[in-house]
């Protein structure tokens, strides 16, 4: 067995780590001694809390999550359109944008038709765009993969598909004398959009960590006390104390389940090479993950940690978790998280969670919150979200907030939204005013019929010195049929249809080459003559 050189860890991914660990035990806990008290109090309370709190929302979203479930198994076509709008205005905008309106015009009339076709099992998908400009057609593209080969086709370049094996990219990217950049195969898009796992699998993976976990608990680290009073109402509170050897045994066994686990490894395979990432990524990722194992020591959690739960009615109402986390010859960081539950009736609530982290030895705070609001409307549910960050330092300051109000229904969601920006890290440099709205509605039109609608709306105002007050408005609408068949079909790819890249000679690509840029030249000068008629803008 290889030896791994101890390095030292960030006291940042310290940090993390613990707070992985702590965040993790609601969940572990359950399932560890249930039947006893005053664990089975804690672990019964956490898993009604989070249920209580997925179930509201589940039904909110019937008809997209069963959508997104069948659309990972089952065979679909879709259709779909996607429109905009842009409109600029304000201050000296269009003296340093003179083509600003002709921009804008184009904009507001163009539009992108695109179908796929889709076969989960077989690993196939093909799909088609058109762009459009006052309904005419500019462009059009068409794409296929399957298992073994990618395809594209352009017809107004060439009249026939461009084939390339998927194992073929790093050789056809030395070929054409590009760098790889460790890049030598194309991912399977079908593949790699099923790569994720469903609630049963991630119950069970749940289910495997927790007894691994688990085995860390014993029974005297919790305590129970009956009557305790917190901001004025009773309650039954448990408190948990973790001490440190405890902490790092719990995270030793978690990052080596995580090291060993194939099941995440192959899921992360497929999500890196939809991204684009080199192969050798996920070997670094796993030398950093063996790098944070035997560093586990590292970790110093010279109080533990502890956990404060106020229990009322089988329902976490408040939480907090504290604990100082001190990496080898580094100064100590104080982590708090704390979480609130309050439920009124069936659909009127307010949640809330905190991390704050301030360094023993800086004068500096970070802190990142979560608010919920939510209360019945007349068709459904509105909640008033805030997500928040607040950064503080001895020189400088720095505060971020998204403010978002959602009202659901079985079928819709209407948010609108805001950030704000603000505090002296920004400088003196302008800060824009982002505001907008997103409209989504998934509609079951029959049992193998859906319709998809979403509006986005992006509202941006900067106040520059040297531009004046600008103002802008993008509007991006999108419509989506999915219809599930068995009866779906693709190209062939076989003998006159298409060009297999890798099979030709340097001078048989070259001759294409040529052909492809005169028929470029062509639809140029057939383009911009057709703009030229277009008019209207």
């Amino acid at each position: 067995m290889s030896q791994h050189k101890k390095k030292g860890m960030s006291k940042w991914l310290v940090v993390v780590l613990s707070i992985i660990v702590v965040v993790g035990f609601g969940a572990t806990a359950y399932g560890v001694l249930k039947e006893n008290n005053p664990m089975a109090l804690y672990v019964t309370a956490e898993k009604n809390t989070m249920e209580e709190q997925w179930e509201r929302m589940e039904q909110y979203n019937k008809h997209t999550l069963a959508l997104q479930e069948r659309m990972l198994q089952e065979a679909y076509e879709t259709d779909a359109s996607l429109k905009m709008n842009a409109n600029a205005q304000g201050g000296q905008l269009n003296q340093a944008v003179p083509q600003l309106a002709m921009i804008q015009g184009i904009l507001s009339t163009l539009e992108l038709k695109m179908t796929s076709k889709v076969d989960p099992e077989s690993s196939e998908m093909s799909g088609s765009l058109d762009v459009l400009l006052q309904g005419n057609s500019l462009a059009q593209g068409s794409f296929y993969q399957n298992k073994e080969k990618t395809a594209v086709k352009a017809p107004f370049l060439y009249d026939k598909y461009f084939a390339l094996k998927n194992n073929e990219l790093g050789a056809f990217m030395e070929r054409m004398n590009q760098p790889t950049q460790g890049l030598t195969e194309i991912p399977n898009f079908v593949q790699s959009n099923s790569a994720a796992f469903t609630v049963d699998e991630m119950k069970e993976m749940a289910e495997e960590y927790v007894k691994a976990i688990g085995k860390h608990f014993d029974q005297d680290q919790f305590s129970l006390s009956k009557g305790a009073s917190y901001e004025g109402t009773k309650y039954d509170k448990v408190t948990i104390d973790i001490s440190e050897e405890k902490a790092q045994a719990m995270m030793k066994t978690m990052l080596e389940k995580l090291k060993n686990d194939e099941r995440i490894w192959d899921v992360l395979d497929q999500q890196m090479k939809l991204q684009g990432m080199a192969s050798g990524e996920q070997e670094t990722l796993k030398e950093n993950l063996e790098t944070a194992i035997q560093n586990v020591d590292q970790v110093k959690l010279p109080n533990g940690i502890k956990i404060e739960a106020y229990i009322k009615d089988d329902i976490v109402a408040h939480e907090t978790w504290t604990m100082d986390v001190k990496p080898n010859g580094e100064d100590a960081v104080n982590v708090a998280i704390t979480s609130n539950y309050n439920k009124e009736a069936k659909n009127r609530y307010k949640a809330s969670a905190n991390v704050t982290l301030v360094p023993e030895s800086e004068e500096s705070k970070l802190k990142i919150s979560y608010k919920e609001d939510g209360k019945p409307n007349k068709d459904g549910l509105h909640v008033d979200y805030n997500i928040g960050l607040d950064y503080k330092d001895q020189q400088e300051d720095l505060t971020a907030n998204l403010l978002l109000n959602t009202d659901y229904t079985e079928t819709s969601s209407n948010t609108d939204f805001e950030l704000q920006l603000g505090g002296s890290k920004l400088g003196d440099q302008p800060v824009p005013g982002i505001s907008g709205t997103f409209k989504s509605k998934t509609t079951k039109e029959d049992n193998n019929q859906y319709v998809q609608i979403s509006d986005l709306g992006l509202d941006i105002a900067m106040n520059d010195p040297s531009m004046g007050n600008t103002k802008a408005q993008v509007e991006f609408h999108l419509e989506q049929d999915v219809s599930f068949t068995n009866d779906v079909s693709f190209p062939t790819l076989e003998g006159e249809e298409a060009v297999q890249v890798m099979e030709k000679s340097d001078e048989e690509l070259e001759q294409i080459s040529q052909e492809i840029q005169m028929n470029l030249q062509q639809y140029i000068g057939n383009f911009m003559g057709g703009l030229g008629g277009l008019g209207g803008f």
